[in-house]
């Protein structure tokens, strides 16, 4: 009976900080969520399908290079700091010198892209020795750096979900967007003023892409500042930090950058095989899709350090959670898909204006995708939690085949529907991968702990 009652004590702690922690996630989700769907709007209705397809073709590729500079360490940080009750300084100080390393290298990657991309696009036979001065250069360059701030905001996020405080993480997202907002509207306040940037919309999309660089240099400072009434991170180097590095995050940092390659691959695919304009209409529906990713993320965001907690110290009480969270995400994932099914052409009419109607039978297209990502998402972390990384590194290596293959079939036939299919596609076959192995590995910790419990009240 003492057993159990602790037991239950120690539940209802958990519950509590969960219920506190989805309080705050909420509120900074939805804040961050509603001013960039204003920005969103901003971008791509001054841009133009074309345009707004090259800006974002920039961004996913900084998206994609900057996980050099992550390569797990963000998951690692959060699973650790939880494992503490006083956060650990060197721990932490050591992980952001690693990614200060890493960035060096993600630094001279990006000035190459960027140089590469200055060439102009009619001259791509004589790109690589006749370089010129090009929008789609400057925005390769900006929307690097801007990365780079914005992967170092989330690796310190990383640290407020260990510790448990995602009121400093609201507070923190909520002001990134915000500064994001109001940089991209003074920017594009100032166009009318510029009758040569106005003329030109590549220069227009390199201005816009100057104002989320400022934002996202804002963001990092203000992050900063609440990351130093947590926590003094200690700067350093040492052996054993290198050996986890090695053993332990670079398998996950593998695995997160190769899922983050299948689902970002489809983009640059996208532009060699249909061109910009067709680009441009698959991120307007790719955009209203993500934005339905708040509810992972807030569920994840407030669970995550109670599962890495429990998986070890009580699996029985982590697989309940697992069970309740997946019931949740399965049916806001139906929700979702069931949105974007019924009414596509009004969501895109709303956010990107009548410029983009084609885009609505992609956004029809993406909506199994949002069911498969929702549980995808939960069990991808539970691999983290019971450090299955090796596993989940080997499932994304496979899955980049699954998805370029799939890219390279049904491009060339359906453009924007066809890279819609692939995600599905690939989300399915993830789905077969990861769920079986955290059944069994949870229903197998479960029995070991029933044994030894049984074995306690013998003795």
């Amino acid at each position: 009976m003492p057993q159990e009652r602790a037991a239950a004590g120690k539940e209802s702690v958990i519950t509590q900080r969960i219920r506190r922690n989805l309080g705050w996630k909420t509120i900074g989700v939805v804040l961050e969520k509603g001013l960039r769907f204003f920005l969103v709007a901003a971008i791509s209705r001054s841009l133009g399908p074309k345009m707004y397809g090259q800006y974002t073709y920039a961004v996913a590729l900084a998206l994609l290079l900057v996980q050099m500079t992550d390569m797990g360490l963000g998951l690692f940080l959060a699973r650790e700091v939880s494992r503490h009750e006083v956060p650990p300084a060197k721990l932490i100080g050591h992980v952001f010198t690693i990614k200060l390393a890493l960035a060096v290298a993600y630094l001279c990657v990006v000035a190459f892209l960027a140089w590469w991309h200055f060439a102009d696009p009619g001259m791509k036979a004589t790109a690589t020795f006749h370089p010129r001065p090009g929008a789609l250069g400057w925005t390769v360059a900006m929307a690097g750096l801007a990365g780079l701030a914005a992967s170092t905001i989330e690796a310190i996020w990383q640290v407020f979900r260990g510790v448990q405080q995602l009121g400093l993480e609201a507070r923190s997202s909520a002001v990134y967007a915000g500064a994001q907002l109001a940089c991209v509207s003074v920017a594009l306040a100032l166009v009318p003023t510029m009758p040569a940037v106005e003329a030109d919309k590549g220069y227009t999309m390199a201005l816009i892409a100057a104002a989320m660089m400022v934002a996202s240099l804002v963001g990092l400072a203000y992050t900063s500042l609440l990351l130093l009434r947590v926590v003094t991170p200690q700067m350093g180097w040492s052996r054993p930090m290198l050996k986890r590095f090695t053993n332990e995050v670079l398998p996950l940092g593998v695995a997160i950058v190769a899922s983050l390659i299948y689902f970002k691959i489809d983009v640059p695919m996208l532009r060699a095989l249909a061109g910009d304009y067709e680009v441009g209409l698959y991120n307007a529906a790719y955009k209203l899709m993500e934005n339905l990713s708040v509810l992972p993320a807030i569920l994840m965001a407030a669970t995550f350090p109670a599962l890495s907690q429990t998986v070890e110290t009580d699996p029985a009480a982590a697989a309940r959670l697992h069970r309740i969270t997946l019931q949740v995400l399965v049916l806001g994932g139906l929700g979702g898909a069931a949105v974007l099914l019924l009414v596509p052409d009004m969501l895109i009419f709303i956010l990107n204006g009548s410029e983009y109607a084609s885009a609505a039978p992609i956004l029809r297209a993406l909506a199994p995708s949002v069911i498969l990502t929702f549980i995808n998402y939960l069990e991808t972390h539970m691999l983290v939690a019971m450090g299955l990384v090796k596993a989940q590194m080997a499932f994304a290596l496979a899955l980049i085949a699954v998805n370029v293959a799939a890219n390279f079939a049904l491009i060339p036939l359906w453009g924007g529907v066809g890279s819609a299919v692939a995600t599905a596609l690939t989300e399915v076959v993830l789905l077969a991968f990861c769920m079986p192995l955290v059944h069994r590995e949870l229903t197998k910790r479960v029995k070991a702990q029933h044994l030894a419990q049984l074995e306690a009240q013998l003795a």
